[in-house]
Protein backbone atom coordinates (compact mmCIF):
# COMPACT_ATOMS: atom_id res chain seq x y z
CA UNK A 1 0.00 0.00 0.00
CA UNK A 2 1.33 3.02 -0.98
CA UNK A 3 2.52 6.28 1.68
CA UNK A 4 -0.37 8.53 0.35
CA UNK A 5 1.52 12.24 0.33
CA UNK A 6 0.13 16.24 -0.11
CA UNK A 7 2.85 18.78 -0.80
CA UNK A 8 2.14 21.83 1.18
CA UNK A 9 4.82 25.22 0.02
CA UNK A 10 3.02 28.56 -1.65
CA UNK A 11 6.74 28.44 -4.48
CA UNK A 12 5.32 26.21 -7.14
CA UNK A 13 8.84 25.11 -8.38
CA UNK A 14 9.46 23.72 -4.95
CA UNK A 15 6.21 21.17 -5.31
CA UNK A 16 7.44 19.90 -8.55
CA UNK A 17 10.75 19.24 -7.22
CA UNK A 18 9.59 17.14 -4.07
CA UNK A 19 7.36 15.89 -6.97
CA UNK A 20 10.35 14.99 -8.68
CA UNK A 21 12.27 13.53 -6.45
CA UNK A 22 9.51 11.44 -4.80
CA UNK A 23 8.71 10.24 -8.39
CA UNK A 24 10.43 7.12 -8.89
CA UNK A 25 9.68 5.98 -4.94
CA UNK A 26 7.56 2.67 -5.55
CA UNK A 27 5.76 2.78 -2.42
CA UNK A 28 4.97 6.71 -2.15
CA UNK A 29 1.77 8.59 -3.91
CA UNK A 30 1.50 12.36 -4.43
CA UNK A 31 -2.00 12.75 -4.14
CA UNK A 32 -2.40 16.22 -3.99
CA UNK A 33 -0.78 19.39 -3.30
CA UNK A 34 -1.82 22.57 -1.86
CA UNK A 35 0.03 26.94 -1.90
CA UNK A 36 -1.05 27.60 1.75
CA UNK A 37 -2.07 26.43 5.31
CA UNK A 38 -6.00 26.70 4.35
CA UNK A 39 -5.85 24.62 0.88
CA UNK A 40 -4.02 22.09 2.87
CA UNK A 41 -6.64 21.55 5.54
CA UNK A 42 -9.17 20.95 2.75
CA UNK A 43 -7.19 18.82 0.54
CA UNK A 44 -6.20 16.48 3.69
CA UNK A 45 -10.40 16.72 4.32
CA UNK A 46 -10.88 15.58 1.18
CA UNK A 47 -7.74 13.20 0.35
CA UNK A 48 -6.36 11.67 3.99
CA UNK A 49 -3.12 11.68 3.30
CA UNK A 50 -0.84 9.73 5.19
CA UNK A 51 1.97 12.55 5.16
CA UNK A 52 2.05 15.75 4.73
CA UNK A 53 5.08 18.10 3.73
CA UNK A 54 4.38 21.48 4.65
CA UNK A 55 6.37 24.66 4.32
CA UNK A 56 6.00 27.37 7.25
CA UNK A 57 5.77 30.51 5.31
CA UNK A 58 3.13 30.68 3.53
CA UNK A 59 0.12 33.11 2.80
CA UNK A 60 -3.65 32.90 4.14
CA UNK A 61 -2.60 30.27 6.79
CA UNK A 62 1.19 29.22 8.10
CA UNK A 63 2.24 25.73 8.44
CA UNK A 64 2.44 25.79 12.16
CA UNK A 65 -1.23 26.93 12.30
CA UNK A 66 -2.10 24.45 9.58
CA UNK A 67 -0.15 21.46 11.26
CA UNK A 68 -1.93 22.35 14.52
CA UNK A 69 -5.88 22.13 13.02
CA UNK A 70 -4.78 19.08 10.87
CA UNK A 71 -3.10 17.14 13.86
CA UNK A 72 -6.41 17.68 15.81
CA UNK A 73 -8.70 16.86 13.47
CA UNK A 74 -6.62 14.37 11.50
CA UNK A 75 -4.21 12.53 14.09
CA UNK A 76 -3.51 9.75 11.59
CA UNK A 77 -1.87 12.48 9.19
CA UNK A 78 1.85 12.90 9.91
CA UNK A 79 3.24 16.07 9.36
CA UNK A 80 6.76 16.97 8.56
CA UNK A 81 7.45 20.51 8.19
CA UNK A 82 9.94 21.88 5.72
CA UNK A 83 11.93 25.11 6.59
CA UNK A 84 14.48 27.15 4.82
CA UNK A 85 18.05 27.02 7.24
CA UNK A 86 17.07 30.39 9.31
CA UNK A 87 14.04 29.14 10.79
CA UNK A 88 15.35 26.71 13.56
CA UNK A 89 13.29 28.70 16.10
CA UNK A 90 9.91 27.63 14.83
CA UNK A 91 11.49 23.82 15.40
CA UNK A 92 9.98 23.85 18.47
CA UNK A 93 6.72 25.89 17.45
CA UNK A 94 5.73 23.25 14.90
CA UNK A 95 6.97 20.18 17.47
CA UNK A 96 4.28 21.40 19.92
CA UNK A 97 1.75 22.53 17.47
CA UNK A 98 1.96 18.20 15.89
CA UNK A 99 4.35 17.85 13.23
CA UNK A 100 6.33 14.78 13.54
CA UNK A 101 9.49 15.26 12.11
CA UNK A 102 11.07 18.96 10.41
CA UNK A 103 13.66 18.65 7.19
CA UNK A 104 15.39 21.64 6.60
CA UNK A 105 15.48 22.72 2.87
CA UNK A 106 17.56 22.10 0.48
CA UNK A 107 17.42 18.38 1.07
CA UNK A 108 18.53 15.43 -0.51
CA UNK A 109 15.59 12.62 -2.03
CA UNK A 110 17.50 9.91 0.25
CA UNK A 111 16.77 13.02 3.10
CA UNK A 112 13.59 13.32 2.04
CA UNK A 113 12.69 9.30 1.29
CA UNK A 114 14.09 7.78 4.40
CA UNK A 115 12.03 10.92 6.53
CA UNK A 116 8.75 10.25 5.33
CA UNK A 117 9.39 6.26 5.80
CA UNK A 118 10.67 6.74 8.77
CA UNK A 119 7.60 8.75 10.07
Amino acid sequence: MAIKILIVDDVMETRENIKRLLYFEKDMMIVGEAANGKEAMDQTDKLNPDILLMDINMPVMDGITATEQISLKHPKASIIIMSVQGEQEYLKQAMVAGAREYMVKPFSTDELVNTIRKV
